[in-house]
């Protein structure tokens, strides 16, 4: 059986706690962290997404990202950065580490290099969340200005990439930003705002697809895997249930003469949802903090809901019943950042010492970007635009990057353009004109040769041919 894990911190307290989910075990602590909301993400192990190899940090105090791994309390890795951080994510193949700071700006390394790949200005206040898609083509952040951008992560190393999307349906500081199942052409997004409300988008599109009012500022939501509902924790101190498809009478009859009902998805272009309204003949809500709601998160079989607050609590709530069945109070302060994930073999007993379990790797981040020409030859950011009709970038269980054919094309002809720039355009012409007529006359000596092989055969099976026929006639 599965053990699943709940790792949680606070925004006073320097303590990372990882409690066993179904026994509120306390299995390990990290020491020396403190950070923001959205500010800790883990990191998959390369080549499986669902084994959490470390976990990383952008402190409240300095410019720094602290890396931990399972093998001790204290920080694995210390990383310099050239400015405060504020917000984390990494993608999901685990390939790359994106944060935000205070004044808008994003970085993006890769991790097993700490080559700074792209530095941008996304927005002009602080950035709040961070999302990867799904399929890692993608970037959403969303900020105190109340904008959301969507920004693909291709191979281009422009300065500042324009985004692919920029929604402005929010009036207030975003809150909390994710991304449903699927590729880019598929995908949902859902957003939450201090505006009351959480909106629903169309990712392929762009366009909103449903705008859910609250009576209360949102400050967290959590997605259902399957997309049947999702839950958001206002500062009312109340976790609301909100469900994506609805229960319809249909009123054509049955062959047993009675009406049977249908499943109806709720909004879509553009329909604007009352959730208050919706609440008061269903209830479907979560009671029990004394303060306003920070974080979600959902269990792997979401059948558990859990919940931190700045009443210094995690609660733990069965979806079906909406009754608290265990609440940690272990942490100091407001509850910042709340994960849950499958327990590593890092943390089982296997009478191994830690110098044979292997920690995954990670180099320190360079504070400096390298050079266009040093970028095209040393990284390239492989989360492809999925929006064209191209293969997709996948990795293969070395952590290594696998590519397609038409990105060896792309990279082959960005080769060529570069040589063009560097030396002169009519000498170079004029070489590879030399070249091609070279191996234009090449060809066609093995052409010339495979003709003349291919006749010798035609008349030697002619003649033979004859031959026999006119035996069996005489």
């Amino acid at each position: 059986m599965l053990t699943e894990l709940v790792l949680a911190t606070s925004l006073s307290g320097s303590i990372t706690q990882v409690w066993d989910l179904r026994t509120g075990t306390l299995l390990t602590s990290f020491k020396q962290n403190t950070c923001y909301q959205h500010g800790l993400a883990l990191i998959p192990f390369p080549g499986q997404p669902n084994r959490v190899g470390l976990v990383i940090a952008a402190q409240t105090d300095k410019a720094s990202l602290h890396v931990y791994s399972w093998q001790k309390d204290q920080p694995y890795l210390k990383i310099i950065c050239p400015e405060k951080l504020v917000s984390v994510a990494i993608s999901n193949q685990g390939a790359y580490c994106a944060c935000g700071t205070d004044n808008g700006k994003i970085y993006i390394w890769e991790l097993s290099t700490g080559i700074l790949c792209r530095v941008y200005d996304a927005h002009y206040k602080r950035i709040s969340v961070l999302r990867f898609t799904n399929d890692d083509t993608a970037l959403i952040s969303g900020s105190e200005d109340a904008g959301i951008n969507i920004c693909l992560l291709n191979d281009s190393t422009d300065e500042s990439p324009a985004p692919f999307y920029s929604w402005s349906g929010h009036s207030l500081p975003i809150t909390d930003i994710i991304c449903g199942i699927g590729s880019f052409r598929t995908a949902r997004v859902l957003t939450s705002s201090l505006d009351h409300t959480c909106k629903l988008w169309d990712l392929s599109s762009g366009h909103l697809l449903t705008t859910f009012i609250f009576p209360t500022a949102i400050t967290a939501i959590a997605l259902d895997p399957a997309e049947r509902m999702f839950f958001a924790g206002g500062k009312d101190n109340l976790i609301y249930q909100v469900n994506l498809y609805r229960r319809i009478e249909n009123r054509t009859y049955n062959v047993s003469g009675q009406s049977g009902f249908e499943i109806a998805a709720v909004g879509g272009a553009g329909v604007v949802e009352d959730v208050a309204s919706e609440h008061d003949k269903t209830n479907l809500i979560f009671r029990g903090h004394g303060m306003s709601i920070t974080t979600l998160s959902l269990s792997y079989d979401t059948t558990f809901l859990l919940s931190g607050s700045q009443d210094e609590a995690v609660k733990v709530w069965d979806i079906s019943s909406r009754q608290m069945i265990k609440s940690f109070t272990n942490l100091k302060g407001p509850i910042a950042n709340l994960h849950t994930f499958i327990k590593p073999p890092d943390l089982f007993n296997l009478g191994l010492s830690p110098t044979k379990i292997m920690i995954q790797p990670i180099q320190s981040f360079k504070r400096m970007s390298v050079k266009d020409s040093e970028i095209e030859e040393s990284v390239i950011m492989v989360l492809g635009d999925n929006t064209k009709d191209i293969d997709v970038y996948n990795n293969n269980h070395t952590g290594q990057v696998a590519v397609s054919y038409g990105f060896h094309d792309l990279q082959k002809a960005k080769s060529t353009q570069n040589q063009f720039r560097n030396g002169d355009a009519t000498t170079m012409l004029q070489t590879q004109i030399s070249e091609l007529k070279s191996e234009l006359t090449r060809i066609n000596g093995h052409y010339q040769r495979v003709k003349g092989l291919h006749d010798e055969m035609y008349q030697e099976l002619v003649t033979d041919f004859l031959s026999k026929r006119k035996t069996k006639e005489n």
